[in-house]
């Protein structure tokens, strides 16, 4: 399962959990971590204030703190004006890399191509 998927799912689950609301999965919005901030991946909270019915930093609080509580592939998070930036644990990171080496197939295209292009 890719990252943004599970945390969807963990999101999700979050939401209901602290608000008592079930949210569709459009609403679980995630963008690429800006370098200037720490963490992997940005939760968006700005589509869940109108669920939760708080500011953006305060939902943002509460989900990630429900985060790293309860999801072990989420060491940390912190708040940047209504964007959670979360931390992925390394334990993801190495079971995904453990995933890949053990794939026979990793790296190899096994559907056959019309055209085959190799430059050197």
């Amino acid at each position: 399962m890719n990252l943004e998927k599970l945390l969807t799912e963990k999101v999700k689950f979050a939401i209901q959990e602290i608000y008592g609301a079930d949210i569709n999965d459009n609403l679980v919005q995630f963008q690429k971590t800006r370098k200037d901030f720490e963490g992997d991946i940005t939760l968006v909270t700005f589509p869940l204030l109108k669920t939760s019915k708080k500011s953006p930093e305060l939902t943002g609080e509460e989900i990630g703190k429900y985060l790293k509580e309860n999801v072990a592939d989420v060491s940390d998070f912190n708040i940047v004006k209504g964007f959670v930036n979360l931390v992925v644990s390394n334990l993801f990171w190495v079971s995904k890399l453990n995933e890949t080496s053990n794939t026979e197939s990793f790296g190899f295209n096994l559907e056959p191509a019309d055209t085959l292009m190799v430059e050197y």
